[in-house]
């Protein structure tokens, strides 16, 4: 007669859940302290004021992609190859084209904007954009090296010295200004800057000459605007067409239901090596647990933030339509947490090239999607989700097949083994 025995855990197992854990519990960190922020500002400085500041931030967030060149992938996916693919040089390099061209970019948007340039808010942010363009590439090339905690928390540090910093100046009745937002902002950014250099946080890349090509550099800047685009710009989409009580209720339900697979992702980026060393001959099908563990995980959020929201609506001048919006939205989201598992795979596997040109068919399909929506339902263009949760699932299926020879959710439904 056999007897079963209790499976001991493979070596490194305990770390590697602890390290999940970790990337999850940093995750709820940064969006608790985000909305804590948010919500001070809110209640602390007049309306026209805070809406100043979310331009000023919304500029910043795409000026980093410019500061950047869009290297931040680059330094991940080059930082622990042999011999070294990313040095202090191609910091120097990114930094002195990306800096002056973001700096551009932000002088037009504020134009178009109607907003002034050269005044105290202008060259905070610029100052800004600069350290945060410093510290984004260095937690990029830390991430390569299997270094994420930071990179995980940073945008958690921020909001926490802007929280404190408010609270301080709103206990010594002190009246707020945009420019003093900014410079609180700065402070913070220095401070992620100086915990950059911690041992922690894996070594600096090497000196020498750049090694990164420029060609690939503006094919990465390409891609990561269209990324952006695509991930960022519904609601400003919307806000061009709808009122706004519908464009509030949309971004309650949008950060909401967003945030799973932020947290999944926050997850993922403690796999970045495992993920590096992936090719079409080691692809098995225990490694696509990852992405069943990730839909697994959405899965169990959402219906925590479906509890939560189905409580909040009624206390909220826009719960009920939110939380119609949230109900709609939620499975592409729901389904987001399992692509973003491929779509990093593909981001760290594939050329720059190949990268920007899918990226071009994935903003293309969405808007066209709008369109199609916007003519059958003009107030309803939530519904654009529906359309997406399809084209998603059919784009991440079909580009993995061609990236790694297989369809991942037919392996993961078979259970079969790769050779």
């Amino acid at each position: 007669m056999k007897h079963f025995s209790l499976s001991l855990a493979p070596p490194g197992a305990r770390m590697a859940w602890l390290s999940g854990l970790g990337a999850l519990a940093s995750r709820l960190y940064v969006y608790l302290s985000g909305f804590l922020a948010i919500f001070l500002m809110a209640a602390s400085i007049s309306p026209a004021r805070f809406g100043e500041y979310s331009i000023y931030q919304s500029v910043m967030e795409v000026a980093l992609v410019m500061g950047t060149l869009g290297s931040s992938l680059l330094f991940s996916r080059n930082a622990a190859s042999v011999p070294p693919g990313v040095t202090r040089g191609d910091v120097v390099r990114t930094l002195a084209i990306g800096l002056p061209l973001a700096t551009v970019l932000v002088t037009v948007i504020l134009t178009v904007q109607h907003m002034p340039v050269g005044d105290a808010p202008f060259l905070l942010l610029v100052a800004t954009l600069a350290v945060f363009s410093f510290n984004s590439l260095r937690l990029s090339f830390s991430r390569g090296l299997g270094h994420a905690g930071l990179l995980n928390l940073e945008a958690g540090i921020r909001a926490t010295i802007l929280v404190v910093g408010i609270g301080l100046c709103v206990a010594v009745r002190f009246d707020l200004g945009v420019a003093h937002l900014l410079l609180i902002n700065l402070f913070a950014v220095v401070v992620v800057c100086v915990a950059v250099g911690l041992p922690g946080n894996g070594a600096a890349p090497p000196a020498g000459r750049a090694a990164l090509g420029l060609a690939s550099q503006a094919g990465a800047t390409v891609y990561s605007l269209l990324m952006f685009l695509l991930r960022k710009s519904d609601l400003l989409i919307v806000a061009y067409f709808m009122p706004l009580s519908y464009v509030g209720a949309f971004k309650l339900a949008f950060l909401l239901a967003e945030a799973p697979s932020q947290f999944v992702q926050a997850f993922l980026v403690t796999k970045t090596p495992a993920m590096l060393e992936t090719d079409a001959g080691n692809f098995t099908a225990a490694k696509l647990r990852l992405a069943k563990h990730s839909f697994l995980l959405g899965c169990g959020l959402f219906v925590g933030l479906a509890a939560l929201i189905s409580v909040a609506a009624p206390l909220l001048k826009l719960g009920n339509e939110a939380r119609t919006i949230f109900m709609c939205i939620a499975p592409y989201f729901l389904l987001r947490t399992y692509t973003i598992h491929h779509e990093m795979v593909l981001s760290l596997k594939t050329s720059m090239g190949s990268l920007g040109a899918w990226a071009l068919v994935e903003v293309a399909l969405r808007l066209a999607s709008y369109g199609a929506v916007v003519m059958v339902f003009p107030d309803r263009p939530h519904y654009v989700f529906f359309i997406a949760c399809v084209t998603d699932f059919v784009l991440y299926e079909t580009r993995m097949r061609l990236q790694f020879g297989f369809f991942p959710i037919v392996r993961l439904l078979t259970r079969r083994q790769a050779s």
